[in-house]
């Protein structure tokens, strides 16, 4: 009777282990769901309140560099730096440190487009600066600002420039991003 007694004992205490054993794995396992479910969603949210700053900013930045592509083109470029008493050379000299300039201004905005846009921009700019300074170098020096400003506007009539051809990229980025 004691022997029955003590396996009666030993196989509860077995089983009360066995059952304890399996509740606490079955109970870590669950607080480690649970902690992962809580990570997750606060990861959610991170990303949901990051989304909420940076996307003003990146909207900005594509806001800023259509700008500035549109500043850089001739007409506008022209008559932003164009002032009467300037020679030729003067006009070259102002507008492409006025590229340079605005380029610097928004070096910046690089970290919220892609780098294919990015290349675009930097390639028209250089384009732009180049074109200027060869329109320059191929009239002759006396060559009155009217008649240099009309040399460029030539240049690029008719035919896509490398300015809108970097608009349409960052539309089209924009498009895809946000729509």
């Amino acid at each position: 009777m004691i022997w029955t007694l003590i396996i009666l004992a030993i196989t509860f205490l077995g089983a009360v282990f066995a059952i304890g054993y399996f509740n606490n794995k079955s109970i870590k396992q669950f607080v480690e769901n649970e902690q992962k479910k809580t990570l997750l969603e606060i990861k959610k949210i991170q990303e949901s309140e990051t989304r909420k700053v940076v996307t003003p900013i990146q909207l900005q930045a594509y806001e800023r560099l259509v700008l500035f592509l549109e500043r850089m083109s001739p007409d506008n470029l022209v008559l932003r730096c164009y002032e009467p008493t300037m020679d030729s050379k003067l006009l070259k000299d102002v507008m492409v440190q006025n590229i340079r300039n605005e380029f610097e201004h928004n070096l910046s905005q690089q970290l919220y487009i892609s780098n294919e846009a990015w290349a675009l921009i930097k390639n028209a700019k250089e384009e732009m600066i180049s074109t200027i300074n060869a329109v320059f170098a191929k009239e002759e020096q006396n060559i009155t600002p009217t008649g240099f400003a009309g040399k460029l506007f030539e240049q690029f009539a008719g035919k896509k420039n490398p300015l809108e051809v970097a608009q349409d990229i960052l539309k089209e980025e924009i498009q895809r991003r946000f729509a």
